[in-house]
C-alpha cells in the first residue's frame, strides 16, 4: 500500500505543476506582495494610479452602503512589479440588519502590460460565504488556486491559461485604458479558474450628474458569465466612464431580482 504521505504528495505535485516552488509553497497570495516601491522603467501608465474613489451605493432609492476602488502602490509581486488594486463593499447599518455585505477583492497587476499576476477576495453577502485567491504563472500558462470553507478546511485547484489573462477587477483597470468608441467592443480573457471571454460594448455617450458636477460619459457594458465584483450571475451592468483620458467610473449600475443596485461616485482622492 501506498504510504498516505506520499500520495498526498503525488497529488499536491499535479496540482502544482508548471508553477515555481515557492508559487506552490505559499499557503497565502499576500505572502507575495512586497512593500510599496517605486515605478519600474518601462511601466505601462495606469491611468487610475494612485488613485481612490469612494461611492454610495443605493438599492433603487434607498441607500444601502458604500464602496471603495484604490490603486494606492506599486509592489513587487511574486518577482514582478505590479499595481495594487482593492476593492471593498459595506453594507450601513440599517442594511446590517437584514443584508450585512463586508466584501474585499484584490488584484494585483502586471506595470509590465496591465494584466493580472492574481486576484483575491473576500465575500461576506448575507448568508454567502466566499474566501479564495487565485495566483496566474504567465512563462508556465498555469494557474494555482484556493479556496476555503467557512469552517476553516480548504482545498487546491489549477489548470491551465492562455497567457495573459484578466481577472474580473483588474478587467476594468485594463479597459480604462484603452481608446475606446460608441459601437466598438472589446474582448477580453478573463480567468476564474477557468477561462472566458469577457465582451465589453461601448453603447453610447451620455452626460450624468456626479458630486463632481454634470460630466460626459461613454457607457460600457460588460457581459457578465461568472461572479463579478458583487455575487449576482449573468446579469446587465453598465458602467459610466468619463469621456476622457482617465476614463474614471461615475456610475456602475446592476441589474438583480428586484430592481437594480447603483453605486454613484461621490468622492475622489
Amino acid at each position: 500500500m501506498i504510504p498516505t504521505a506520499l500520495l498526498l504528495a503525488g497529488v499536491m505535485r499535479s496540482l502544482t505543476w508548471g508553477l515555481s516552488i515557492s508559487s506552490a509553497a505559499i499557503s497565502d497570495i499576500h505572502e507575495l506582495a512586497g512593500p510599496a516601491r517605486p515605478a519600474p522603467a518601462g511601466a505601462v501608465q495606469l491611468t487610475a494610479y494612485p488613485e481612490a474613489l469612494i461611492y454610495n451605493v443605493s438599492w433603487g432609492l434607498l441607500s444601502v452602503g458604500q464602496a471603495t476602488m484604490e490603486v494606492r502602490d506599486i509592489v513587487d509581486f511574486n518577482g514582478t512589479p505590479a499595481y495594487h488594486v482593492v476593492s471593498r463593499a459595506q453594507s450601513n447599518l440599517f442594511c446590517d440588519t437584514f443584508y450585512k455585505v463586508r466584501d474585499i477583492n484584490e488584484s494585483w497587476v502586471d506595470t509590465r502590460d496591465l494584466t493580472s499576476l492574481g486576484y483575491a477576495k473576500k465575500l461576506r453577502e448575507g448568508n454567502f460565504f466566499r474566501d479564495e485567491w487565485v495566483l496566474y504563472d504567465k512563462p508556465a500558462a498555469r494557474f494555482l488556486a484556493k479556496k476555503t470553507d467557512r469552517d476553516g478546511g480548504y482545498k487546491w485547484s489549477a489548470g491551465a491559461i492562455p497567457a495573459p489573462v484578466q481577472d474580473i477587477l483588474s478587467c476594468l483597470y485594463f479597459i480604462r485604458s484603452r481608446r475606446l468608441e460608441p459601437g466598438t467592443e472589446v474582448v477580453v480573457d478573463v480567468n476564474t479558474k477557468r477561462t472566458w471571454p469577457l465582451v465589453i460594448r461601448v453603447l453610447r455617450r451620455e452626460k450624468v450628474s456626479s458630486a463632481a458636477g454634470k460630466m460626459s460619459c461613454l457607457v460600457v457594458e460588460p457581459t457578465l458569465r461568472e461572479e463579478g465584483i458583487f455575487i449576482q450571475q449573468g446579469r446587465k451592468l453598465q458602467i459610466w466612464l468619463t469621456d476622457d483620458d482617465r476614463k474614471i467610473p461615475v456610475l456602475m449600475r446592476v441589474d438583480v431580482f428586484f430592481g437594480h443596485i447603483t453605486a454613484q461616485l461621490v468622492k475622489m482622492l
